[in-house]
């Protein structure tokens, strides 16, 4: 009862991942390990390719992009545009407008109060000389303030040679010259403006530039602050302002720009976000960005880069692990967020796909080997269990020069997990796994078969084996809990190699199973493998592959021993056991081959045949005057089996032989298992019409009370309970009390191994029903019995 109370550690078993890990560990490998150094530096290269090569441009356009649209806000509505559009076109009729129309725009603005007048107009060509001097008037009356556009353009579509477009004389005597250049990206879009050209060899700040009154070096460009809405500038027709309909306060103390918005003047640019938009605009826009703050600034992505790789060499400290790797991957998401900042407060742009390409190499590749990593645990892991199974062994004996390999074997796993079910079933493998580890030491447990679990023994510790394994069969005296309380007998097997590189695990493994199933056969708590373990394993595979042709031709056979009926003295029932006369090995042991068909899930096949065997044999008795009754066993592992109960069913049906002339004998351990289970199954049997007898009883743990609840019609006590009963008291007392508590319970009972009179006796005194043994009668096969039926069944009573 002690053993009941023992608390087992139970964290291996509970966290198959912690257990795999460690694995790994004392394995002294990863299943899949990629030196960090290299992961830190292939996400180096990438970056630095990026950043040297500009590869990364369109991915930091399109960032920049979604940054403009986050940053959306409206214009200051300190710039006003003047715009030559359609209604001032038409207005107007002509176009070149006639200039002395600018010069009345220019007096109806410095009459409003307007504090700067530039134009985006092309003045380079002389047009009516009195147009031109009207206008030139009104600059001078402007005091020279007005600024005129200059640019340089290329000179033709092919020629790399360029033509600089500067206002005529004079014109250029009575205003102050801008830049107005406009330079599309590779990608077609307007993104940048500078901040001063070159023309007529005179350096000359931008219309941009002085719109915004912002000092600035020529030879500087800065990127439009986009994320302003254009159509928040306030625009005003040219047609309206010199016909006086745009009131003054409107424009007083504004900063104004005169371009063309027609369409049909083609002056219009391709923008992010915005689309096409007017050039005059695109001033605006870029005068509005220099005012809003200080002068846009574009870094290169390396200062980002570097952040990304030191984050990178953060989390590399230690192996990548699915949790690192995620925080990697959210600050890695939080990178953009940089540069929206810099942008917003201090006009800064920065550079993010060199950052980006150098994260996504680090999450890519430490991603890979997460998976693979994943996929290796998942092939050396046991599914149900979590336990690292045979592939996981093999992985651990890798390199070393000798191993020995011990299998524990679960008993009668196929009964305990048909009647467990799967989910308990597991539990049951990690309690036992548990104990194991508890009394052999902190082992690595592996689930190398269905029924088995394995570990690895160093030669030096064979020695002390043996005190180990006692006490690990001492620890699963106590029941297993695993939903329910499960009685778990365990023998172990031995096996190894002196020399594993020319050893196959799998073969090892298989050895020191067998090795378990032979311990278990002959009675042993364990037992190491030899070569005459493997000349029985080849001689039981030869026995199941012949089993077919045995059955067909005779060499497997029912032999019957009678079962004396105590009230009337006659032999009224037998029992059929199987028997075989191998061609050439001779008679072979039913404990040989009745094993092994059940453990290859021959049981049906075999059954089958004894019971046709048994209803022909019943049949000719019959008929010779002798109608006795014929018991079967059943094994527990068809017990259950709906098609071969219909197997049963047909033979019932075409035979002669009533079937209540029939006995299903069951063992007691396989009714008690699993009660419901059982009973279910034993009352298709009863449908059937045969009787059911429960064998061995006495021997399992059941009581008379539970076998009211089958629906059995016999009980046949075990013969090691009968054999002593005139010389073992309490033997005696168990014997007659069971015979009456059966008998108040309706069943009949058997008694078997009766090997002497005195103990013939004793049944007939106790109201036994009915005895079998060698006292009455040795198996005899169907000539035999007719025989013995005739003549010796009433010498024997």
């Amino acid at each position: 009862m002690a053993f009941a109370m023992l608390r087992l550690p139970r964290r291996r078993a509970g966290d198959p991942m912690m257990l795999q890990a460690d694995l790994d560990e004392r394995s002294g490998r990863l299943p899949f390990a990629l030196p960090q150094i290299a992961v830190l530096a292939a996400a180096a290269l990438v970056g630095a390719t990026i950043l040297l090569t500009g590869a990364g441009a369109g991915v930091d356009r399109i960032l920049q992009d979604v940054r403009y649209a986050v940053r959306a806000h409206d214009a200051t509505g300190e710039i006003h545009v003047v715009e030559i559009d359609a209604k001032s076109l038409a207005a107007l009729t002509k176009w070149p407008l006639p200039r002395s129309v600018h010069g009345r725009a220019v007096d109806q603005l410095r009459a409003a109060g307007a504090r700067t007048i530039g134009f985006d107009v092309d003045f380079s060509a002389a047009s009516d000389p009195r147009e031109d001097a009207a206008f030139a008037a009104a600059l001078k009356r402007a005091g020279g303030s007005v600024y005129l556009a200059t640019f340089r353009q290329a000179a033709d579509s092919t020629s790399e040679e360029s033509v600089e477009n500067i206002p005529i004389k004079i014109l250029e005597e009575n205003a102050f010259l801008a830049g107005v250049n406009v330079r599309p990206d590779a990608s077609g879009y307007v993104r940048q403006m500078p901040l001063g050209t070159v023309t007529g060899g005179t350096p000359r700040p931008s219309l941009a530039n002085l719109t915004a009154e912002v000092p600035a070096d020529t030879g500087e460009a800065f990127d439009i602050d986009y994320s302003i809405r254009p159509e928040t500038i306030p625009r005003h027709s040219l047609i309206d302002l010199v016909t006086g309909r745009v009131p003054a306060a409107a424009l007083a103390g504004k900063r104004v720009i005169i371009g063309a918005t027609a369409i049909e003047i083609r002056d219009y640019y391709a923008t992010p976000r915005h689309g096409v938009i007017p050039g005059v605009v695109i001033q605006a826009l870029a005068a509005e960005t220099l005012m809003q703050g200080p002068i846009p600034q574009s870094w290169s992505g390396g200062g980002m880069l570097l952040l990304a790789l030191a984050a990178a060499a953060g989390i590399l400290r230690k192996a990548a692990s699915p949790r690192r790797l995620a925080g990697f991957g959210a600050a890695t998401a939080v990178l953009p967020l940089i540069p929206l900042a810099s942008e917003h407060f201090f006009a800064v742009s920065m550079a993010l796909a060199p950052a980006l390409g150098s994260a996504a190499t680090v999450i890519g590749l430490n991603g890979a080997a997460l998976l693979a990593q994943r996929a290796r645990r998942k092939e050396t892991t046991d599914a149900a269990t979590g336990l690292p199974n045979l592939a996981a062994l093999e992985g651990a004996l890798a390199g070393r020069a000798q191993a020995n390999i011990v299998v524990a074997h679960i008993e009668h796993f196929a009964m305990i997990a048909s009647g467990l079910g799967d989910e308990a079933t597991a539990k049951l493998i990690l309690r036992v796994a548990d104990r194991l580890r508890l009394a052999c030491g902190d082992m690595h447990i592996y689930r190398v078969d269905t029924a088995a679990l394995a570990w690895i023994e160093t030669p030096d510790d064979e020695s002390s084996l043996d005190g180990r394994l006692e006490a690990a069969a001492a620890l699963m005296r106590a029941p297993v809990e695993c939903g329910r309380l499960v009685d778990v007998s365990l023998t172990f097997g031995l096996s190894g190699s002196e020399n594993l590189a020319g050893s196959s695990v799998k073969q090892l493994v298989a050895d020191a199973a067998l090795a378990a199933v032979h311990a278990a056969q002959r009675g042993n708590r364990w037992q190491k493998f030899t070569e005459a373990d493997s000349e029985e394993a080849t001689l039981q595979l030869s026995l199941l592959g012949e089993l077919d042709a045995a059955m067909a031709s005779g060499e497997l056979w029912n032999a019957y021993q009678p079962k004396l009926d105590l009230h009337s003295g006659k032999v009224l029932s037998v029992e059929a056991l199987v028997r075989w006369n191998h061609a050439q090995r001779g008679p072979i042991g039913p404990d040989k081959f009745i094993p092994l068909v059940e453990e290859h899930g021959r049981a049906a096949d075999l059954t089958r045949h004894v019971l046709q065997q048994a209803l022909e044999d019943a049949w000719s008795w019959q008929e010779r005057g002798h109608p006795i009754n014929v018991a079967v066993n059943v094994s527990a592992s068809v017990l259950a089996d709906h098609g071969f109960i219909e197997s049963v069913r047909e033979a019932l049906r075409t035979s002669p032989v009533p079937p209540e002339r029939i006995t299903i004998e069951v063992t007691e351990s396989a009714a008690m298992n699993d009660p419901a289970r059982a009973i279910a199954a034993l009352e298709s049997w009863r449908a059937l019409g045969v009787r059911i007898s429960i064998d061995d009883y006495g021997t399992g743990q059941s009581s008379l009370g539970y076998l009211q609840t089958l629906p059995a019609t016999e009980l046949k006590i075990d013969k090691s309970f009968v054999q002593t009963i005139a010389s073992d008291t309490r033997n005696a007392i168990m014997v007659r009390s069971t015979i009456a508590m059966a008998h108040e319970l309706g069943l009949k009972v058997v008694a078997e191994g009766i090997e002497d009179q005195e103990c013939l006796d004793r049944l007939r005194e106790m109201g036994c029903d009915t005895a079998q043994g060698f006292f009455i009668s040795k198996p005899l096969s169907a000539p035999e019995l007719a025989d013995f039926l005739g003549t010796g069944a009433r010498a024997a009573a």
